[in-house]
């Protein structure tokens, strides 16, 4: 009874050794729901699930129902099985959560509680929960297992990308892997969506680089380390067609200036780490960078060594002045475009 990684709770789920309490929550959606749905598979057949797996949404809840359901018995079942999606506790009325705890904290062995976290944000921080979460959590240890779903690094990716293409028939390098990865910000659920995309374009054969650039979406978070550069190394060219590319999409121009903005600014942190002789590591840990935006610090500190860095805080400079500007007028779509192409290409004409 404690918290626990995603990979220590797989092999207890298929040993069947279980909690009567599970308590999930984190960024990566996809790989949490995934372990949801083996868990619940596991803890109450599909033939058994009508009558004794009981549903709860966690934002509408009736405490007294939860309750309930915890104490219902197995109806020609080995046991009940009670889950409750999206409960916050910042929600929670005092009375509530009372009740929820009492529930919770003398369940019955043949009762079992998954409660898991994918439509809300429980989060003060990148990394902390609320002060109330994260007191709930520390409940939910002590009379079960608590497992944080945070984004794997991309090589940590690489592997179940390789096992996913290999049991459909397909390869890919470990390098590639990475790349697709990397391209979906390490979410297990747009990795799983994209896999399945590659194996129908590709059947029977090795995936390349060039048919994931070519056929992957490309989450417009990814995009914003390689304008950022291209706009402080003056590559016009890249810039103004991935920006029409972006608006074809649809993408709103304050959504693109601030993701070349984020980039823009692990670019002058990475600059100055190295002018201070401090390393990856350093910046990664003093700044909070999660598991899936590591990389872009790896590549912005072996990156900023040709540029100056007078000119990034030239360039932050014209986009704030932007983003004021976007924020403050009333105008369309495409007037809004062309205000971020022209901050663009007077960041492009600085000279420092």
């Amino acid at each position: 009874m404690a918290l626990i990684n995603s990979t220590d709770l797989g092999k207890r789920i298929r040993n069947e050794d279980y909690d009567n309490l599970y308590y999930f929550y984190g960024h990566d959606v996809g790989a949490l729901e995934l372990y949801v749905k083996k868990l619940i598979n596991k803890l109450v057949p599909k033939a058994d699930q009508t009558m004794n797996l009981h549903k709860f949404d966690g934002k509408k809840l009736d405490v007294a129902e939860l309750a309930n359901a915890c104490e219902a018995l197995p109806m020609f079942a080995e046991r009940v099985c009670v889950v409750v999606n999206d409960l916050n506790m910042d929600s929670v009325p005092k009375a509530d959560g009372d009740v929820i705890r009492k529930a919770l904290s003398d369940l019955p062995e043949t009762t079992v509680v998954v409660i898991y976290a994918t439509g809300v944000d429980l989060y003060k921080t990148k990394k902390a929960l609320t002060d109330k979460n994260k007191r709930f959590a520390d409940f939910c240890a002590k009379h079960g297992s608590v497992c944080e779903f945070a984004y794997k690094k991309a090589y940590d990716l690489a592997k179940s990308i390789v096992a996913s293409l290999s049991k459909a028939g397909c390869t890919i390098s470990k390098h590639d892997a990475e790349h697709l990865a990397n391209l979906c910000l390490c979410d297990s659920a747009f990795i799983s969506q994209e896999i399945k995309k590659l194996t129908a374009y590709a059947p029977g054969r090795q995936i390349t680089k060039e048919d994931i650039d070519l056929l992957c979406v490309r989450r417009v978070e990814s995009d914003g380390y390689a304008l950022a550069l291209n706009i402080l190394k003056c590559n016009p060219k890249m810039v103004f067609r991935r920006l029409k590319e972006l608006a074809e999409q649809n993408y709103e121009a304050f959504e693109i200036l601030g993701i070349i903005s984020f980039s823009i600014s692990d670019l002058y942190r990475a600059k100055l780490a190295r002018a201070s002789g401090k390393m990856v590591a350093d910046i990664i840990s003093d700044f909070g960078y999660p598991r899936n935006r590591e990389f872009a610090v790896k590549n912005a500190f072996s990156e900023c060594s040709g540029i100056s860095v007078e000119r990034i805080r030239e360039v932050i400079d014209i986009l704030a002045q932007t983003d004021l500007k976007l924020k403050t007028k009333s105008s369309g779509a495409a007037s809004d475009m062309l205000t971020l192409e022209q901050c663009v290409a007077k960041a492009m004409a600085v000279q420092c």
